[in-house]
């Protein structure tokens, strides 16, 4: 009895000293190391989104052809495809935090350059460290929680881009009304930028390794040379065509609306703003339902609801293609690039996912780069009213390319 009694009473002094301040401060680290990624998937999506809005405006400050805009997402595509493909290679000699810190400070130089650009030329050169410091952001933090968090975090983290993307037009909308120029928009974007820089750095331990989530066999998997290359070939394709649909729409709809099928300026910027909320709206939805869905099922969902969509836009009177199609594109196309970077390791193995992820966002950003700045030349030679039929064909290509990756899945198996 002495011994229990004495049991106890070391108990009671023991128990009260572990108290809930740890739990707590782990659960303040949790929020941390989950919301710091959203806030730079916000950041990184604000310039991509405000840029087909204050393009016009642009044009008119520097007498640029309509074609400039093409040049800028060329000149984007170029910076961010090479920072992407090296990504994998970067990350071996440097840390994550450091790759991402570089990444905010490439952006920050780039969009702070913007607001005093005196020249036409001087946007182009500008936008090559705006591409630069994206791109490693992109790469980086889509490799790092596709091997750490699984596909619902991932659809949240591209549903915080969206929402940047989303605000993007209206900051530049905000930005015209009470200054009279699109200069302070872009001006506010490097700021937050800054913020986001400072955050990084303050935090650089939430980007450590932690327990994986992708599944055993795919953990240590060694993928025969041929294999990889057909994965990663029909990866990069769908990025490519699917990113690009979406930068393709996002960067021209406004223009073609506004200026090919006269709808109302402020009604164009509402379309576009519910173009990137539809955007985000289907990742939050992948982010809330994704672990209840087949990532294959989800892709051949969002396929073919693009490409209705798609027609949709080309054929159907403007306000509808406006305020219905558009947002029903944004929303349809949005599990495309989050399900193709989930689906990276569990198909190469881990060992390649930083290469792989790294090849599939640059082969998306030639899309999102390439196929808006050949969209601008022909738009350019053939009038805007093309655009409909172009990024129908576009979709055609994307529900083909997921069609021949889907039947020779099926084969393998």
């Amino acid at each position: 009895m002495a011994v229990a009694d004495d049991t106890r009473r070391r108990r009671a002094i023991i128990l009260p000293v572990i108290h809930p301040a740890e739990p707590q401060a782990t659960r303040l680290g949790s929020v941390s190391r989950g919301g710091l990624p959203l806030a730079l998937f916000v950041a990184l999506g604000l310039p991509g989104g405000a840029i087909g809005v204050a393009w016009p405006h642009m044009r008119q400050t520097f007498r640029a052809p309509l074609a400039g805009l093409g040049l800028i997402l060329a000149v984007w595509a170029v910076s961010y495809f090479v920072s992407s493909i090296s990504s994998g290679s970067l990350a071996a000699r440097l840390s994550n935090a450091a790759l991402l810190i570089g990444g905010c400070g490439c952006a920050t130089i780039g969009l702070a350059a913007l607001p005093v650009a005196a020249a036409w030329w001087m946007v182009p050169a500008a936008t090559v460290l705006i591409g630069a410091g994206g791109g490693l952001i992109d790469s980086v933090a889509n490799a790092y929680v596709s091997l750490n968090r699984g596909i619902r975090y991932l659809g949240w983290l591209h549903a915080s881009w969206a929402l940047g993307a989303a605000a993007g037009p209206q900051v530049v909308v905000i930005a015209v009304s009470m200054s009279g120029s699109w200069r302070p928009a872009f001006a506010l974007m490097a700021f937050v930028f800054i913020l986001t820089a400072l955050a990084l750095a303050a935090r650089r331990a939430d980007w450590g390794a932690m327990p994986g989530v992708v599944p055993g066999e795919a953990r240590n998997r060694l993928v025969r040379p041929e294999r990889y290359l057909q994965v990663v070939f029909f990866l990069s394709a769908l990025f490519l065509f699917g990113a690009g649909l979406e930068a393709v729409a996002g960067d021209w709809s406004y223009s073609q609306l506004t200026l090919g099928r006269s709808v109302a300026a402020w009604a164009a910027s509402w379309g576009a703003t519910l173009f990137w909320s539809g955007l985000a709206g289907g990742r939050v939805a992948l982010g809330v339902l994704g672990d209840r869905l087949s990532p294959d099922r989800a892709l051949d969902a969002s396929v073919s609801i693009t490409a209705a969509a798609t027609v949709a836009f080309w054929l159907a009177p403007p306000l509808i293609a406006n305020f219905i199609a558009l947002p029903l594109l944004g929303f349809s196309v949005s599990a495309i690039y989050p399900v193709l970077v989930a689906l990276t390791p569990i198909r190469v193995g881990t060992r390649m996912t930083g290469h792989a992820v790294g090849y599939g966002i640059a082969a998306g950003t030639i899309g999102s780069g390439g196929l808006p700045a050949a969209i601008g030349l022909a738009l350019q030679a053939d009038g805007l009213l093309t655009l409909g039929p172009l990024m129908t064909a576009i979709a055609a290509v994307l529900l083909a390319a997921h069609l021949s990756s889907r039947l020779l899945g099926a084969r393998r198996r």
